[in-house]
């Protein structure tokens, strides 16, 4: 008898031309870089018993009736090997062609793009008896770290869909459309940690040992009243994107007072606008991914102040060094990644 492994499998993506629309097998051949787990958005059915309606059900509910359905799932361990994911939970991405190299762009969007996801297990006969497909998907949250001695990796904290297809001839989410999938596996080393650089407040650090960086994209899921064929029953009919929300941490060995200064200026500031914080990942001779929070020269007052430091505890350790674990609310943010790949999927 067959069996379902845990190695078997592949998963792909591709950028939706228009959301909520499906893309077909031919367009899913990105894979999410490199990765071991995935908690997959299959249905979640909110079930709602009743009690009360029957003598003989007494402590036990009577009947139950189906509600809202959500397919939420995430990605948690990617290591990147390049740029191409980055702009998903954060907006759009341009190129351009300066010399052997091109030049990645990513800047924010008020609206994402939807994405299409799917993936694929295969048995111990070779066979393929489940294949699952979501769509109208959208990037709710993510998070970038790294930490010494490893690599920078991502991590889709939530991607929220609006349907689903499979393979399972005669069920309710069957689509003829669902064929095995063909991903195209990039070939390049992932970025390692150890090649970066941090700059806070105009100070490049040497001695960063962490960086962690998330957004939030607040995304709602709405039920509205509506005739589309595109969106089964009890389904959300899309997601709405809301206040967009940072958050940054790090750990430095100090080696002034430089951050100390900037955290105790905070109350006594007459021009607060914060500071710039730009964090550069280096692979090989030319290819690099560099965090940028804000996109331009901090400002005081809305819409261009800075990051600003909500913690940075200087503490008595026994250790060689003492580190400073930083707390940073950051505004905005600009990603640019240069490498050698020409067109990243779903730019524009």
């Amino acid at each position: 008898m067959s069996t379902i492994r845990g190695e078997s499998w592949k998963m792909a993506y591709a950028v939706e031309g228009i959301y909520k629309t499906a893309e077909l097998t031919a367009a899913l051949v990105n894979p999410f870089g490199i990765f071991q787990t995935a908690t997959l958005p299959d249905p979640a059915i909110d079930i709602q018993p009743f009690w009360g309606h029957s003598t003989t059900s007494v402590r036990n509910w009577f009947t139950a009736y189906r509600g809202r359905v959500t397919l939420e799932g995430s990605i948690p361990d990617i290591m990147i090997t390049n740029g191409q994911l980055l702009h998903l939970p954060i907006g759009t991405c341009t190129t351009t062609h300066p010399d052997a190299y091109y030049t990645h762009t990513i800047a924010e969007t008020n609206v994402l793009k939807g994405i299409t996801i799917q993936a694929t297990y295969a048995d111990t006969a070779d066979a393929t008896p489940l294949m699952r497909r979501w769509y109208g998907g959208k990037v709710g949250g993510a998070t970038w770290s790294a930490n010494e001695g490893g690599f920078l990796t991502m991590s889709l904290d939530r991607i929220s869909f609006v349907g689903l297809y499979t393979n399972l001839t005669g069920e309710t989410y069957y689509s003829a459309d669902v064929a095995d999938i063909t991903p195209v596996y990039v070939t390049t080393e992932p970025y390692l940690f150890s090649y970066g650089t941090l700059q806070l407040v105009g100070t490049p650090f040497a001695r960063v040992r962490s960086f962690r960086l998330s957004v939030d994209n607040g995304l709602e899921a709405k039920y509205y009243v509506y005739d589309d064929a595109n969106i089964p029953v009890r389904h959300p009919y899309e997601h709405i994107e809301g206040r967009r929300r940072y958050s940054m941490s790090c750990v430095v060995d100090i080696e002034d007072a430089s951050l100390y200064k900037e955290l105790i200026r905070y109350g006594t500031y007459t021009d607060f606008k914060g500071f710039q914080a730009i964090m550069t990942f280096t692979r090989g001779t030319g290819d690099t991914i560099t965090f940028t929070t804000p996109p331009s020269a901090a400002a005081a007052g809305g819409d261009s102040m800075g990051c600003l430091i909500s913690r940075a505890p200087h503490n008595i350790v026994g250790d060689p060094l003492v580190s400073v674990g930083l707390e940073i609310l950051p505004r905005s943010l600009k990603i640019v990644s240069v490498d050698a790949v020409s067109v990243y999927e779903g730019q524009e």
